[in-house]
Protein backbone atom coordinates (compact mmCIF):
# COMPACT_ATOMS: atom_id res chain seq x y z
CA UNK A 1 0.00 0.00 0.00
CA UNK A 2 1.50 3.35 -0.96
CA UNK A 3 1.92 6.10 1.66
CA UNK A 4 -0.82 8.25 0.07
CA UNK A 5 -3.39 5.44 0.27
CA UNK A 6 -2.36 4.62 3.83
CA UNK A 7 -2.67 8.29 4.79
CA UNK A 8 -6.19 8.44 3.33
CA UNK A 9 -7.20 5.22 5.09
CA UNK A 10 -5.87 6.51 8.42
CA UNK A 11 -7.73 9.79 7.96
CA UNK A 12 -10.96 7.94 7.13
CA UNK A 13 -10.50 5.64 10.15
CA UNK A 14 -9.82 8.44 12.62
CA UNK A 15 -12.65 10.57 11.19
CA UNK A 16 -15.17 7.70 11.41
CA UNK A 17 -14.01 6.87 14.94
CA UNK A 18 -14.42 10.51 15.96
CA UNK A 19 -17.98 10.60 14.60
CA UNK A 20 -18.89 7.33 16.34
CA UNK A 21 -17.60 8.68 19.65
CA UNK A 22 -19.43 11.98 19.07
CA UNK A 23 -22.68 10.01 18.79
CA UNK A 24 -22.07 8.75 22.32
CA UNK A 25 -20.83 11.92 24.02
CA UNK A 26 -19.87 15.54 23.44
CA UNK A 27 -16.61 16.09 21.57
CA UNK A 28 -15.09 17.79 24.61
CA UNK A 29 -15.44 14.53 26.57
CA UNK A 30 -13.55 12.39 24.03
CA UNK A 31 -9.94 11.55 24.87
CA UNK A 32 -7.17 11.22 22.30
CA UNK A 33 -6.36 7.76 23.66
CA UNK A 34 -9.87 6.38 23.13
CA UNK A 35 -10.05 7.99 19.69
CA UNK A 36 -6.76 6.38 18.62
CA UNK A 37 -7.79 3.00 20.04
CA UNK A 38 -11.10 3.06 18.19
CA UNK A 39 -9.47 4.17 14.93
CA UNK A 40 -6.61 1.67 15.42
CA UNK A 41 -3.98 4.34 14.85
CA UNK A 42 -1.15 5.28 17.19
CA UNK A 43 -1.10 8.35 19.38
CA UNK A 44 2.13 9.23 17.57
CA UNK A 45 0.16 9.28 14.30
CA UNK A 46 -2.40 11.61 15.86
CA UNK A 47 0.17 14.07 17.22
CA UNK A 48 2.18 14.03 14.01
CA UNK A 49 -0.82 15.02 11.88
CA UNK A 50 -3.28 16.91 14.06
CA UNK A 51 -3.26 19.49 16.83
CA UNK A 52 -6.93 18.91 17.67
CA UNK A 53 -10.12 17.10 16.61
CA UNK A 54 -11.28 20.02 14.43
CA UNK A 55 -8.33 19.41 12.13
CA UNK A 56 -9.44 15.81 11.55
CA UNK A 57 -12.89 16.97 10.47
CA UNK A 58 -11.45 19.77 8.36
CA UNK A 59 -8.96 17.43 6.64
CA UNK A 60 -11.59 14.79 5.89
CA UNK A 61 -14.29 17.16 4.68
CA UNK A 62 -11.86 19.13 2.52
CA UNK A 63 -10.52 15.92 0.99
CA UNK A 64 -14.04 14.72 0.26
CA UNK A 65 -14.91 17.97 -1.56
CA UNK A 66 -11.62 17.98 -3.45
CA UNK A 67 -12.10 14.39 -4.60
CA UNK A 68 -15.41 15.47 -6.14
CA UNK A 69 -13.73 18.41 -7.90
CA UNK A 70 -11.07 16.10 -9.33
CA UNK A 71 -13.84 14.17 -11.11
CA UNK A 72 -14.94 17.30 -12.99
CA UNK A 73 -13.66 17.75 -16.55
CA UNK A 74 -10.25 19.44 -16.49
CA UNK A 75 -10.20 23.18 -17.19
CA UNK A 76 -13.97 23.32 -17.37
CA UNK A 77 -15.85 26.02 -15.52
CA UNK A 78 -18.59 24.90 -13.20
CA UNK A 79 -21.60 27.13 -12.96
CA UNK A 80 -22.48 28.19 -9.46
CA UNK A 81 -25.92 26.51 -9.42
CA UNK A 82 -24.37 23.11 -10.25
CA UNK A 83 -21.53 23.58 -7.81
CA UNK A 84 -23.94 24.52 -5.01
CA UNK A 85 -26.30 21.68 -5.94
CA UNK A 86 -23.40 19.30 -5.46
CA UNK A 87 -22.51 20.93 -2.16
CA UNK A 88 -26.07 20.36 -0.90
CA UNK A 89 -26.06 16.76 -2.22
CA UNK A 90 -22.88 16.17 -0.24
CA UNK A 91 -24.50 17.80 2.79
CA UNK A 92 -27.56 15.58 2.42
CA UNK A 93 -25.45 12.43 2.19
CA UNK A 94 -23.56 13.58 5.30
CA UNK A 95 -26.64 14.90 7.14
CA UNK A 96 -25.95 12.87 10.29
CA UNK A 97 -22.41 14.20 10.42
CA UNK A 98 -23.73 17.74 9.99
CA UNK A 99 -26.14 17.19 12.88
CA UNK A 100 -23.28 15.99 15.10
CA UNK A 101 -21.13 18.99 14.15
CA UNK A 102 -24.00 21.42 14.72
CA UNK A 103 -24.72 19.85 18.11
CA UNK A 104 -21.05 20.22 19.06
CA UNK A 105 -20.85 23.87 17.93
CA UNK A 106 -18.50 23.06 15.06
CA UNK A 107 -19.95 25.41 12.44
CA UNK A 108 -16.52 27.04 12.19
CA UNK A 109 -15.13 23.78 10.82
CA UNK A 110 -17.85 23.56 8.15
CA UNK A 111 -17.22 27.19 7.29
CA UNK A 112 -13.47 26.70 7.04
CA UNK A 113 -13.88 23.62 4.80
CA UNK A 114 -16.22 25.47 2.47
CA UNK A 115 -13.92 28.51 2.28
CA UNK A 116 -10.85 26.37 1.59
CA UNK A 117 -12.48 24.61 -1.36
CA UNK A 118 -14.23 27.70 -2.70
CA UNK A 119 -10.97 29.67 -2.58
CA UNK A 120 -9.24 26.95 -4.54
CA UNK A 121 -11.96 27.09 -7.21
CA UNK A 122 -11.61 30.87 -7.44
CA UNK A 123 -7.82 30.59 -7.71
CA UNK A 124 -8.14 27.98 -10.46
CA UNK A 125 -10.76 30.16 -12.18
CA UNK A 126 -13.20 27.24 -12.22
CA UNK A 127 -16.42 29.06 -11.30
CA UNK A 128 -18.38 30.19 -14.32
CA UNK A 129 -21.22 32.69 -14.43
CA UNK A 130 -20.25 34.31 -11.15
CA UNK A 131 -19.59 37.97 -10.73
CA UNK A 132 -16.24 39.69 -10.42
CA UNK A 133 -17.15 40.23 -6.75
CA UNK A 134 -15.41 36.95 -5.98
CA UNK A 135 -12.13 38.77 -5.50
CA UNK A 136 -13.51 41.62 -3.43
CA UNK A 137 -12.45 41.75 0.22
CA UNK A 138 -14.87 39.86 2.52
CA UNK A 139 -16.89 38.38 -0.35
CA UNK A 140 -15.65 34.87 0.49
CA UNK A 141 -16.65 35.29 4.15
CA UNK A 142 -20.03 36.74 3.19
CA UNK A 143 -20.80 34.06 0.64
CA UNK A 144 -19.62 31.05 2.67
CA UNK A 145 -21.42 32.29 5.78
CA UNK A 146 -24.66 32.49 3.81
CA UNK A 147 -24.29 29.02 2.26
CA UNK A 148 -23.35 27.32 5.55
CA UNK A 149 -26.24 29.05 7.31
CA UNK A 150 -28.63 27.79 4.61
CA UNK A 151 -27.18 24.27 4.88
CA UNK A 152 -27.51 24.18 8.68
CA UNK A 153 -31.11 25.39 8.59
CA UNK A 154 -31.93 22.94 5.80
CA UNK A 155 -30.50 20.03 7.82
CA UNK A 156 -32.29 21.18 10.98
CA UNK A 157 -35.61 21.38 9.13
CA UNK A 158 -35.26 17.84 7.84
CA UNK A 159 -33.89 18.38 4.29
CA UNK A 160 -37.32 19.27 2.92
CA UNK A 161 -36.28 20.89 -0.38
CA UNK A 162 -34.10 19.21 -3.00
CA UNK A 163 -30.35 19.93 -3.23
CA UNK A 164 -31.02 21.28 -6.75
CA UNK A 165 -33.56 23.79 -5.41
CA UNK A 166 -31.08 25.04 -2.82
CA UNK A 167 -28.24 25.18 -5.36
CA UNK A 168 -30.33 27.28 -7.72
CA UNK A 169 -31.48 29.52 -4.87
CA UNK A 170 -27.88 30.25 -3.83
CA UNK A 171 -26.93 31.03 -7.44
CA UNK A 172 -29.96 33.32 -7.79
CA UNK A 173 -29.12 35.18 -4.55
CA UNK A 174 -25.41 35.43 -5.37
CA UNK A 175 -25.77 36.68 -8.93
CA UNK A 176 -28.69 39.05 -8.32
CA UNK A 177 -27.60 42.52 -9.32
CA UNK A 178 -29.01 45.55 -7.51
CA UNK A 179 -29.50 48.57 -9.73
Amino acid sequence: MNPQTRKQQNLKAIYRALLELMMQKPMAAISITELCQRAQVSRTYFYRHYQNFNQIILAYQTQSMLSYLRRLPKDSKVNLADLMTHYFELTKSEANTYRLLIRNDKLDVLLQTFQTVFQLLIKQNRIGGHSSRLNEPYYLEFFSGAVINMAVNWVNRGLVESPRYLGQTVARFATHQHH
